[in-house]
């Protein structure tokens, strides 16, 4: 269950539920600017719409149409217009004859100032002469002298005869003039600037177009591109494009668009009915998950995965109604709504999973509202996922659930198109049916191991990677606290088991009780199974130092399992497999030391953990110090009658129950019980007695009896065949041992103490 504050909580979900309130609508809506934004006549297709049967329109007004729009094209036919032509080399004569004239009055005032008022006066009367003239064009003419008027009036009316003679539109006149005149003002020897000041602005003053529209020839060309038209009988074929996005939609076309019920729907109607819809689903959702599922209820990062993967499946949704706008109606079958299904039931619970049929179907009829058999199919490719998830032990059971899935939709896919149609496209269906079971493989087989690392989530899948031996933390704690590592084994076969017989997960528990104390690599001499020929390092030091050094092992392992991103839920299985208990030898030492129990702070000496808070934890809190105490009495006894084993099981189970280990887990006394006889049948299954062999004689050497010890009755009152191995015994309260002396026989007769769970070097 979570730990977060409620108030933190309620945040996350109204986070989740924003993710699909907000995005699905948006993501609709934004398909629908190229799906279903609706069609209007004369304007450009926003989208490309298929016809879902034959169409045939014959429209007269369309081909009317049409002609008028071929005539039209035709470009219109020019003749020359011989009097512009003659006109322009005329006009220009003129104006250099006039500047002769006025050239020719008597300059009465002599020569100096009063010249340039000549000069003035020419230029007055030239003004007058050509009215057509602006007054710097006549200053420069008159200012030429006359070898100068002769070289520019013969230079300019050979160009102004040139130009004449081509053939020029109003459109072509300004580019002729201006290539034209860069060029022959660079060729012609035009005196200083007379070619820029007096011949380049003259003729653009004085030249015009040379041709004109003919309307008679232009008139036939016209009717006889009109008269090629033929007339309008549009048809379409079913699954034939009546427009394409981009066209513009004809009136015959938005004609057969209309008979075809096509013309669509505004994006912001889609992201209205959008929204509303996703306000009911999420509602819908909110209350299903509080009833039905409370532990994902309160994990927020399961229901924000939840929203995206809804989200998600929209964006496919809408992707596949655009490919269908590109192809087939039928292509909508490929939307992968099993591999929504799957990827829920896998991620977040298989329940959750079968509930994900009602956004599978409302999102396919928010996208094709006229799509009932592609929301139906959808629904039906969630209900044979979901149970194929079920079950899955390892990869190979993950690739032949997304294979069996595969196979099946084309099935199913070709069923429903049968009966509801339509039955002309079942081809397609099959097809888009068969590429719906590759997507699916695709994105489950994907999108798994990136989702659980994202979330961190303890999938099926996830779990058994962990539960690999060649982990980078397992290879560790093998490699440098081996007696830790065949410790974390041990527990985790007990705790499997344990949780199967519970109903709790098995893969789980098994898993986070082979990682449960790695955080013992970092110190490992300090624990007695990994003192192998060396002192114990705990005799030099003061039992609150040791104490501490015990107890950091679950911080350590906290610590490296959260920076190697495990599940959080494997994660807090490791801070709490010891949860609070006293870490009571090392107490008991202080005690002894100080005198007095008041002198010692019990609370230095607790974990400082927290309490088991699912089945998996507290039935790992109970076989670690389940295992740890009989491993420790066996070393020194070699087996264990089934009657020491339930004592010490039960006392230890007493004792964590009493001491509120247990309240905070969802475990009842039943479920407790069961775990405590399928951990006793386990340890018996260890430590049981077996029958001591006598050494072999000669005469027996070779003889082949081919004994085997498993075989043999067993009897705890019998030898054990184990030999009572000497080195460390149980430490008091302690989860290990410790390399200190065996006690006296007289106190070995005593119950054995308590190792498992509370703590010791």
């Amino acid at each position: 269950m979570t730990s977060l504050p409620p108030r933190t909580l309620a945040l996350r979900r109204w986070l989740a539920a924003a993710l699909v309130v907000l995005l699905v609508p948006l993501v609709i809506a934004v398909g629908s600017v190229a799906d279903d934004q609706p069609l209007r006549e004369g304007e450009p297709a926003p989208r490309t719409v298929f016809a879902e049967d034959a169409i045939r329109i014959e429209d007269e007004a369309a081909t009317d149409t049409a002609r008028r729009t071929a005539a039209e094209s035709v470009e219109p036919q020019f003749a020359p217009d011989r009097d512009a032509q003659t006109a322009i080399v005329r006009d220009v004569r003129n104006v250099f004859e006039a500047t002769r004239e006025v050239r020719e009055v008597p300059d009465a005032s002599g020569p100096g100032p009063s010249r340039a008022v000549s000069r003035l006066a020419q230029r007055t009367e030239l003004l007058v002469l050509e009215p057509e003239l602006d007054e710097e064009l006549a200053a420069s003419l008159v200012a030429l002298s006359d070898s100068e008027l002769d070289i520019v009036e013969r230079e300019t009316i050979a160009i102004a005869q040139e130009l004449a003679r081509q053939r020029i539109s109003a459109e072509q006149l300004e580019g002729v003039l201006a290539e034209t005149l860069s060029v022959e003002r660079a060729l012609r020897p035009f005196p200083g600037d007379s070619g820029s000041e007096v011949a380049e602005p003259l003729l653009e003053l004085l030249v015009r177009p040379t041709v004109t529209v003919d309307p008679d020839l232009t008139s036939g060309a016209r009717e006889r591109a009109a008269e090629a038209v033929p007339e309008v009988v549009q048809t379409w074929g079913a699954g034939e494009a009546i427009v394409r996005e981009g066209d513009i939609v004809t009136p015959i076309a938005f004609q057969a668009i209309e008979e075809a019920g096509l013309v669509g729907a505004s994006a912001l109607q889609a992201w209205l009915r959008a929204t509303l819809a996703m306000v009911i689903v999420t509602a819908v959702a909110g209350v299903y998950l509080s009833r039905m599922q409370p532990k994902v209820w309160v994990t927020p990062k399961k229901l924000v995965l939840l929203a995206g993967l809804v989200v998600a499946y929209s964006g496919l949704v809408v992707g596949s109604s655009v490919l269908v706008d590109a192809t087939s109606y039928g292509w909508l079958f490929a939307i992968p709504a099993g591999a929504l299904a799957m990827l829920v039931a896998l991620l977040i619970h298989p329940v959750i999973g079968i509930a994900t049929m009602l956004p599978a179907s409302v999102l396919v009829l928010l996208v094709r509202p006229s799509a009932g058999s592609v929301a139906l199919f959808a629904a039906i490719a969630v209900l044979i996922s979901v149970p194929l998830t079920t079950g899955i032990a390892k990869r190979s059971d993950l690739r032949s659930a997304t294979l069996r899935a595969a196979l099946s939709f084309p099935v199913a896919a070709l069923g429903i198109v049968l009966v509801f149609g339509p039955r002309d496209e079942w081809l397609i269906v099959l097809a888009a049916g068969a590429l719906n079971g590759v997507l699916t493989a695709v994105a489950v087989q994907g999108a798994m191991p990136f989702l659980e690392a994202l979330f961190r989530l303890p999938t099926v899948t996830g779990l058994l990677d962990l539960s690999d031996r060649n982990h980078p933390l397992l290879r560790e704690l093998e490699t440098k606290a081996l007696g830790s590592y065949n410790h974390s084994v041990m527990v985790a076969s007990l705790t499997e088991r344990a949780c199967r017989a519970v109903g709790a997960d098995p893969l789980l528990g098994g898993v986070a009780a082979l990682y449960h104390d790695i955080g013992k690599v970092r110190q490992p001499h300090f624990f007695i199974e990994n003192q192998q020929g060396i002192a114990n390092p705990h005799d030099d030091l003061d039992p609150e130092v040791s104490a501490i050094i015990i107890q950091n092992h679950v911080v350590d392992g906290v610590e490296m399992a959260t920076e190697h991103r495990l599940p959080p839920e494997v994660v807090a299985c490791i801070g709490s497999h010891h949860g609070t208990m006293l870490v009571s030898y090392f107490y008991e030492k202080a005690v002894r030391a100080a005198g007095d129990r008041s002198r010692v702070d019990e609370s230095s000496y607790r974990y400082q953990g927290h309490k088991p808070r699912s089945k998996e934890a507290a039935i790992l809190l109970l076989a670690d110090c389940c295992e740890a105490t009989t491993r420790a009495m066996a070393m020194t006894r070699g087996t264990l009658p089934r009657a020491e084993i339930e004592d010490t099981v039960d006392r230890l189970l007493a004792e964590r129950v009493e001491d509120g280990q247990f309240d905070e887990s969802d475990l009842t006394f039943r479920e407790l019980g069961l775990a405590r006889d399928t951990i006793v049948e386990s340890l018996v299954g260890i430590y049981h007695p077996r029958i001591a062999y006598p050494p072999k004689s000669d005469a027996s050497v070779g003889s082949g009896s081919g004994r085997d010890d498993d075989a043999e009755p067993r009897d705890a009152s019998g030898p054990t065949g184990a030999v009572a191995m000497p080195g460390p015994v149980p430490l008091p309260g302690s989860s290990e041992t410790s390399s200190v002396p065996p006690r006296p026989a007289e106190q070995r007769s005593s119950p054995s103490p308590d190792p498992g769970g509370s703590g010791g070097p």
